[in-house]
């Protein structure tokens, strides 16, 4: 038997069957929906990537209190690496009467490596060509700190000893990202300039920086050749870049995740019932091939082959169609993403092929192994094989397989585990108590009458057939629930992290005697949220008496094995940013311990889960801060986790007031103003020029714009499930069709009417749909709330209402798709249905 001409002959004869049709198009779903979503994340990633080197200066750098060894550089030279090296460190610039903090930039030839140096000659001015260094004597300037000190492009400004010349004004810089606490104007200067001042001497507080460029595998060999020799400094890479940006698209990655990840776990669940369906239809063609003399290995093949068939088509229509999706999302976000988003690699297209023929092979092939144990005797006796263990070894290897492939694709395996492993025990807990249920209802069937035991007789004849529906509906139901309900939820979660009075301006460096004068000209201004918080910078030098250790670290940060205690000899020199504060902060959760009461006196400390993670210290333990010539030693009494998106004044170390003692510090606010309402602020700022301000309305407005346009995204990736969820309600009742044609002849021939029936159709899915929405609904709140915790970290309750009335249009999904789909079979003449069974 020519095998494939045989599986062409039969694919073209009944390509048209319901069931095959129902696989096709869940093959083209499962395809679409991953290719779009891989192909997505795929360019963002790329974009992000290229983008951040640009704000970084460089692919690599190296950054510490010391200057990186020169034997970095040579290193690099001889792999063929560009690079540069840089020195910023804050100091109060001088003018006359007037000074501004500013942030120092001294760079050298090369700089910037990645990116622009745009700058002006005069204020909307042409762009100075080939910007880079500034000449020696002369210096770039931030408009803001020109203003300060009311210069010009052209005027001299008073620098250490001598004078710079404004040579220009900075409009954008390639690696001004950076710390919101310890960001200030901006002056770029020559570092020979900065030399000669004696700024760069020891001691002095002077971050140093080397960044290297080169191609991506250059730069991940040379990174591995830096990792044992950067002690005491610290690596810097795209990674520590528009980190609130990528935290946004990395949230939206997940929310497209578990969007993709239904609709293929309902393309799986439409394929599975859809290829049983085709495998129990072809029981009698099997057994007339076997009684002719067909091997069994040969049939199975030829079967096989018209599925394989089938899939290439699907597949090449389904990337075609995700390619097109993903367009449509790069639509949606917008100006979220660079304008020109880099070609996807082949990977994700690749992954949605996978994806197709795992769905095929996977849920295809199961029903389809059942075939093996058909007996030539099946022409007259009708006797059929039960499902072999073969059968089930290979749904959990698609299970398996089809984790891996989600994981790769939405790159959470939390997020694949948690809402595959909720499905997968709704799986289990509709299929027992189907079971179950169908046994009982079996003992009590004599005592119902009409509809009611003609419609439930229809469920205990078909006991199998019967909990895979319950299984196919709880879990395309369950799936649709948290598509509709769950995750519109989180992504109001979401957006509340953000509400309408977010703290859009900081000021920082204002002083004790000024907070009063400050705080009445914010509330003035129409700050009526404005506070003011101090703000110390000191140094950790011990903890519990010993010298800080770092336990975080990992054997890709240092050579020293994972676990082991380590000294990070920058710690001791790296500034700690601390408050102190009587009340419990806002946007934090306390997570061990108990916070201090108002009136308590004692030298008591609250820290951040994270810093105290870094440093193994939990309550009990004692830490020691050095502030200028003062040390003093506070008992840790609480670990609590900061909310670092609110953009909310949050500390890793909060000091207990009353033990803080004469601390030297300044103090900082964080205020919300309308837009139209900060014109005040230039005033405020000019009339006491200590302060500094930080506008970061603009962050916010683009984090805003994110969360919205990513629920449009969402949106238009849940079309593909909704559309897998319907194919598998067509899947369900085509799993029974025949049974249904059969069963309704055998009635209407022994008398009963087509309202008997009909009725008898509406209870039999009515129960069905009843149970699945009471499974479905328990196990999408419970679902929810795990995957809202333990991987979206929001703080999702289950939303009852919508929960109850998703399951209550279920079961009127299931009852109006029980109506619609045995009209046809009411229809059909008694004797033909009993000649075609």
């Amino acid at each position: 038997m020519n095998l494939l001409r045989h599986a062409w002959r039969a694919l073209r004869r009944e390509a048209l069957a319901g069931d095959l049709l129902t696989v096709f198009a869940a093959l083209v779903l499962g395809v679409a929906v991953m290719t779009a979503v891989g192909t997505l994340v795929n360019r963002v990633n790329l974009a992000l990537t290229g983008s951040a080197a640009e704000m970084l200066g460089g692919d690599l750098g190296v950054s510490g209190r010391d200057d990186p060894p020169a034997a970095f550089a040579d290193e690099a030279q001889r792999r063929g690496l560009a690079h540069t090296r840089l020195a910023s460190f804050g100091s109060v610039l001088f003018q006359g009467d007037a000074s501004q903090m500013a942030s120092i930039k001294a760079v050298e030839a090369g700089y910037p490596l990645r990116g622009a140096l745009r700058v002006r000659a005069t204020p909307g001015g042409a762009l100075i060509a080939d910007a880079g260094m500034p000449a020696k004597g002369q210096a770039y300037a931030d408009p803001r700190l020109l203003q300060a000190l009311g210069l010009k492009a052209g005027d001299d400004l008073e620098f250490g000893a001598g004078t710079l010349r404004i040579a220009g004004i900075i409009e954008s810089e390639p690696d001004a990202g950076g710390d919101l606490l310890t960001l200030s104007p901006t002056l770029l200067v020559n570092r020979a300039d900065v030399e000669g001042t004696g700024l760069l001497g020891p001691g002095s507080r002077i971050n140093y920086r080397l960044m290297f460029a080169g191609p991506a595998t250059d730069i991940a060999a040379f990174r591995q050749w830096l990792l044992p020799q950067v002690k005491g400094m610290r690596l810097l890479s795209v990674n520590d870049t528009q980190r609130g940006v990528r935290q946004a698209f990395d949230l939206a990655g997940r929310f497209l995740g578990l969007s993709a990840l239904l609709a293929v776990l309902l393309a799986g669940v439409a394929t599975a019932l859809a290829a049983n369906r085709f495998a129990l239809r072809r029981i009698d063609q099997v057994a007339i091939l076997r009684c002719l003399g067909a091997r069994q290995r040969d049939i199975l093949a030829g079967l096989a082959l018209q599925l394989l068939m089938l899939a290439v088509p699907a597949c090449a229509i389904g990337i075609g169609l995700g390619m097109a999706a993903q367009e449509g999302l790069v639509q949606v976000l917008g100006s979220l993403v660079p304008q020109r988003l880099p070609l996807p690699e082949a990977m994700p297209a690749l992954t949605g092929a996978g994806i197709g023929l795992l769905l095929l092979f996977g849920f295809g092939l199961p029903p389809l192994l059942r075939l093996r144990g058909v007996p030539p005797m099946r022409v007259l006796n009708r006797s059929f094989a039960a499902l072999p263990p073969a059968s089930l070894l290979a749904y959990v290897a698609a299970l398996a397989a089809s984790l891996v492939l989600a994981v790769q694709v939405t790159g959470d395996l939390k997020l694949a585990l948690w809402v595959l492993g909720g499905l997968a025990g709704l799986a289990v807990a509709a299929g027992v108590v189907g079971f179950l249920l169908l046994q009982l209802l079996r003992g009590l069937q004599h005592r119902l009458h009409g509809n009611w035991r003609l419609g439930l007789a229809a469920l205990t004849r078909r006991r199998m057939l019967a909990v895979m529906q319950l299984v196919g509906l709880s879990l395309s139901l369950c799936a649709l629930l948290l598509l509709a309900v769950i995750g519109p939820g989180l992504l109001q979660q979401w957006r509340e992290r953000l509400p309408a009075d977010t703290p859009n301006y900081f000021l920082i460096n204002i002083q004790p005697e000024q907070r009063d004068s400050v705080l009445a000209a914010l509330q003035g201004l129409g700050a009526d949220d404005a506070s003011i918080e101090p703000m110390a910078t000191g140094r950790l030098i011990a903890i519990n008496g010993k010298p800080p250790l770092r336990v975080d670290r990992t054997p890709a940060d240092d050579t020293q094995p994972q676990g082991e205690g380590q000294r990070d000899d920058d710690d001791e020199n790296r500034p700690l940013n601390f408050s102190w504060r009587s009340t419990f902060p806002p946007a934090n959760t306390l997570v061990n311990g108990t916070f201090w009461k108002p009136d308590s006196t004692a030298a008591e400390a609250s820290v951040e889960i994270g810093w105290a993670k870094r440093y193994g210290v939990y309550p009990g333990d004692r830490i020691t801060i050095a502030v200028g010539e003062q040390e003093r030693e506070f008992t840790v009494t609480s670990v609590r986790k900061a909310d670092w998106n609110t953009f909310r004044p949050n500390f890793f170390v909060l000091l207990n007031p009353n033990a803080v003692g004469d601390t030297p510090h300044n103090l900082l606010s964080a205020f919300h103003l309308p837009a139209g309402q900060a014109a005040g602020l230039g005033a405020l700022v000019r009339a006491q020029p200590n302060l500094s301000l930080l506008d970061v309305d603009a962050v916010i407005s683009q984090v805003r714009d994110v969360m919205e346009r990513v629920a449009q995204a969402v949106q238009l990736v849940m079309v593909f499930s909704l559309l897998a969820g319907v194919l598998v309600l067509l899947a369900a009742l085509q799993a029974t069709a025949g049974e249904r044609r059969y069963d309704s002849a055998v009635l209407r021939t022994l008398g009963a009417t087509r309202r008997q029936l009909r009725g008898a159709v509406l209870v039999e899915f009515g129960a069905l749909g009843a149970l699945a929405a009471l499974l479905a609904v328990g196990a999408a709140a419970v679902i929810g709330v795990a995957v809202s915790q333990k991987v979206f970290e929001l703080p999702l309750l289950p939303p009852w209402p919508g929960l109850l009335l998703g399951g209550l249009l279920g079961i009127a999904l299931s009852l109006l798709a029980g109506w619609l789909g045995t009209r046809r079979i009411l229809h059909t003449p008694p004797a033909l249905a009993l000649r075609e069974a």
